[in-house]
């Protein structure tokens, strides 16, 4: 798993660090844009495809529930499935993306999504791992840790400080979590 996180983690502090994501992010704070998930989708599948190590990736690809864990919905479809170059062919990390300007919301609703991919059929697709990352704006990253921790408890998922990534995403009011 520690490979898979070190990977997103670098996918992601190269997105965000690209003045044109910097830009936007600025102009979304500045003009109080809502609902921009979507653009920050469409941003990372075209950066995904250009970045130097050619991950493969999928957008909201159907996946299977495990049936014994999930009764109500049949099939899940995760943001983003990424492969980098040189992993097991089909064999692919999930990653949910949420955007909210208030992070106790935004870590909220990541953790309804991970408690969701861990409901996923492991025939269903070969996962490496599973992992959330929300944009928000920005927090005391002490406080940002025990709130990640706190709500990661509340639905009864182990929290590891290895495998978080907490950032500010420089010149803009945002910051980021990746869990």
């Amino acid at each position: 798993m520690s490979s898979e996180f070190e990977y997103l983690a670098e996918l992601a502090d190269d997105f965000f660090s690209q003045p044109h994501t910097q830009q936007s992010l600025s102009l979304i704070h500045q003009h109080n844009i809502s609902g921009w998930e979507i653009w920050l989708q469409v941003e990372l599948g075209h950066f995904l495809s250009m970045h130097e190590s050619e991950p493969e990736w999928r957008r909201e690809e159907a996946l299977e529930y495990d049936r014994r864990l999930e009764r109500t919905k049949q099939y899940l479809r995760p943001d983003f499935l990424i492969r980098k170059k040189g992993w097991k062919k089909e064999s692919y990390l999930a990653l949910e993306l949420k955007q909210h300007r208030n992070a106790p919301a935004c870590l909220a609703n990541r953790a309804k999504d991970i408690v969701k991919l861990d409901k996923l059929r492991q025939s269903s697709i070969d996962l490496r791992s599973c992992w959330v990352l929300g944009v928000f704006e920005r927090e005391s990253k002490a406080d940002l840790n025990e709130l990640i921790a706190d709500t990661l408890e509340s639905v009864d998922y182990d929290y590891d400080p290895e495998y978080v990534v907490n950032k500010y995403i420089w010149n803009t009011p945002f910051g980021y979590c990746i869990f």
